[in-house]
């Protein structure tokens, strides 16, 4: 018997608003999870940085992980890990082999559960603007998928519903349009091919049944693609709307100190149609918790010591260890803090303290015995912040509280397949051309952290990068 738990849970089809709330609260809490390649990065980032991300994508004729490999890979993740979460692109029992993994976890007596998630076929259609069923025209939908081989199109034909929607057909979508013609549908027929659907890269390709074929090959449509075919097509007109929002279309990087800033601002701009990576210090580092044992137990002294942060990461975890040792704020009467990041100084002034120096001249005016700066990996050392921390009289030391993140153990079998979040997210860069590079912090600290993810040709791109982070810098 496996000790842990399987949840089959299914991502939607890439947009992030249709994530549900299941979904996003067992990817938080999830100790692996193993994702399929139209799982959209933008949903992994809800994983912890700490969980082992396992890949096992599948496209054709190249298959990361057989199907078979997958299952004998969920049952022996369970008896090593306490959840594991099998992440697939829409819904697990919609064409995802979901029963066919729940068959085998329940063979080997391992506790599992079905997470259903928002199919590609209703909510990439609508996402184009094509409802499935309209009153008076579409009274029925059938789904089907596209693989001609097994018989599914002759079956969803017989039917005989109103609007036939097809998944995974667009390289054979002329041997679907002969097989639906000889079964009586008309050539006629209206029809759209939706390529990537919900996500920024979607396009369209409109025409009659007998021709679809050959638009899709004229406009370079390929998968993932849905196919919808029927009068409900042409009936709905002009009821597209997602590609009518304000950012449709844009490929925008969040480049921050921690991931919950980057995704409040990622939030925003999704809501007008932007497809958003996020790039933050907590994805590729975590806290060194011995250089912050000793920064608290100094603060936590008595002495007059001084804390200049330089990234709000390094903020929520000092004060988050100050929490966990049950320090009352008030003992820290003679420790100064200095931020010279807007974005910093709002990250204590959240915490309850206002900032003891936003500037230079401030710093050097504090009365402490000693300061602490911390230190951003890859960025280089603010030769300015120690010269004023010494000008104070006090002694300087680095506070170094970032350090890279090592991968999770795993399994012999697994370990080739193996991501991590920072894996995701340069994935996520080469997919497209990004369109804005958007800051918030220090430009000095930020900026390393971009080109690390190779974000290099859109900062240089990016004039609002550099204004933006200005701005905050500025405490504007």
């Amino acid at each position: 018997m496996g000790k842990g738990h399987v949840a089959l849970v299914g991502a939607g089809p890439g947009h992030p608003g249709l994530l549900t709330q299941r979904a996003k609260g067992l990817i938080e809490q999830a100790d692996v999870i193993v994702y399929d390649r139209l799982v959209s990065p933008r949903i992994l980032l809800h994983a912890r940085p700490e969980a082992l991300l396992v890949y096992a994508g599948k496209q054709a004729a190249c298959h990361a992980m057989p199907q078979r490999d997958i299952e004998a890979t969920l049952i022996e993740l369970s008896h090593r890990f306490d959840l594991v979460v099998r992440l697939k692109g829409g819904d697990p029992y919609v064409f995802g082999r979901g029963a066919e993994e729940a068959e085998a976890l329940l063979r080997h007596g391992v506790s599992w559960e079905v997470v259903p998630g928002v199919t590609s076929a209703v909510a990439v259609p609508a996402f184009a603007g094509v409802p499935v069923t309209i009153r008076g025209v579409s009274r029925s939908f059938a789904v089907a998928t596209g693989h001609a081989e097994d018989g599914a199109i002759e079956h969803a034909a017989s039917a005989k519903a109103d609007t036939l929607v097809l998944l995974m057909g667009v390289k054979e979508l002329g041997r679907i349009a002969r097989l639906l013609v000889e079964r009586g549908v008309s050539p006629e027929t209206p029809g759209v091919i939706v390529e990537w659907g919900t996500r920024s890269r979607q396009r369209k390709a409109k025409g009659r049944l007998g021709e679809l074929a050959e638009v899709a090959k004229r406009e370079g449509i390929g998968a993932p693609a849905v196919i919808v075919i029927g009068d409900a097509v042409k009936a709905s007109g002009d009821l597209a709307w997602y590609e009518t929002l304000p950012r449709f279309g844009d490929r925008v990087a969040v480049v921050a100190s921690t991931k919950q800033e980057a995704l409040k601002a990622a939030e925003e701009l999704e809501a007008q149609g932007a497809e958003v990576g996020l790039f933050t210090w907590d994805l590729g580092y975590r806290v060194n918790r011995w250089e912050l044992t000793l920064a608290v137990e100094r603060a936590v002294s008595g002495a007059a010591v001084g804390i200049a942060f330089r990234t709000t990461l390094a903020v929520e975890s000092w004060f988050c260890a100050l929490a966990e040792r049950g320090v009352d704020l008030r003992r820290l009467s003679q420790v100064r803090f200095a931020a010279l990041d807007g974005y910093v100084a709002d990250a204590i002034r959240r915490l309850g303290i206002d900032p003891d120096a936003r500037t230079l001249g401030e710093i050097a005016r504090q009365k402490v015995d000693e300061w602490w700066v911390e230190e951003v990996p890859d960025v280089p050392a603010e030769r300015d912040v120690y010269a004023a921390c010494r000008a104070s009289g006090a002694e300087v030391r680095t506070l170094a509280l970032l350090e890279r993140r090592s991968l999770p153990e795993a399994p012999d079998a697994v370990t080739p397949h193996v991501r991590t979040l920072a894996d995701v997210m340069r994935e996520w860069v080469n997919e497209g051309a990004i369109n804005e590079v958007l800051g918030y912090g220090d430009v000095q600290v930020l900026r390393p952290l971009g080109l690390a993810y190779g974000l290099e040709q859109a900062i240089r791109r990016a004039d609002r990068f550099a204004r933006e982070a200005e701005r905050q810098v500025c405490g504007a």
